[in-house]
């Protein structure tokens, strides 16, 4: 159940055009299931699973209720997000355009999120089981004045189960906003966690953040526990196949940037 006049937004997760397993359509199907309004698409260093589940939104939308005898579908918004691997940790930027270019110092990911207008997250702070932020990290970036507008002070995944004492903690002396995300690479994990904001909109969780008025959720129900054979095909798949495809992608974007230059 959701208070009145608050939403669940999950704001971290992967599609099978990154390294998770979910289809743009199963991610869809199982946002409405989770009685989700607002989702943000997050694959690693790229936007085209975000473009492909707002094309099935926009398809729906189109089509409208009666367009193709179904029923019409609970209200679902996209956020359009990205997590960008940089030289020092992942970093979660929402309400962007562009993914800033990955394996560069993280103050130039914040930059580049922050001149799109972007909110800048945290993910899995201080984890230890992927890249994450430490805590000497992020405090030499807030002494610099570099905007962090958010921290991911719920996660389900073992990536930060471990500090998420040590990073509440540090959160009393920083005072940073904080915001709860599935990390979900695979469907049955979709909504697990979420942020709870007053309203409905994208803009009203923008707002919610920036104002301190989101908080975590998720911790009541515990986190579907799939076989161990599903995590470790996982793994592999995001060591060993999706990286090649990330790098395809970049030199396909370069290309094309380049492209776009000289014309």
């Amino acid at each position: 159940m959701t208070a009145a006049g608050y939403s669940r937004a999950d704001i971290h997760m992967h599609t099978n055009l990154g390294d998770g397993w979910a289809s743009p359509a199963q991610v869809i199907k199982e946002a409405r299931r989770r009685g989700l309004r607002l989702i943000a698409i997050t694959d690693h260093d790229h936007l085209e699973g975000a473009w492909r589940v707002a094309e099935l939104l926009a398809r729906e939308q189109a089509l409208g209720p009666d367009g193709d005898g179904r029923e019409e579908a609970a209200p679902l918004e996209l956020v359009i997000g990205v997590e960008v691997t940089t030289r020092d940790g992942h970093l979660l930027g929402l309400f962007v355009e562009k993914a800033p270019r990955a394996q560069r110092p993280v103050e130039e990911a914040i930059d580049e999120i922050k001149a799109q207008g972007g909110l800048v997250i945290v993910p899995h702070p201080f984890g230890r089981l992927v890249p994450s932020l430490s805590r000497a990290r992020i405090e030499g970036l807030l002494n610099k004045g570099y905007c962090i507008d958010a921290l991911e002070m719920y996660n389900p995944s073992p990536a930060n189960a471990s500090q998420r004492h040590m990073v509440r903690l540090a959160n009393q002396e920083w005072q940073l906003a904080e915001v709860g995300g599935s990390d979900a690479h695979f469907w049955q994990h979709i909504g697990v966690a979420y942020t709870l904001f007053p309203g409905q909109s994208a803009q009203e969780l923008r707002q919610a953040i920036l104002q301190r008025q989101a908080t975590p959720g998720g911790q009541e129900v515990p986190t579907p526990r799939l076989p161990l054979g599903v995590y470790v095909a996982q793994c592999a798949w995001s060591w060993l196949v999706d990286p090649p495809r990330r790098a395809w992608r970049a030199r396909r974007n370069h290309h094309h940037q380049r492209g776009v230059v000289v014309r």
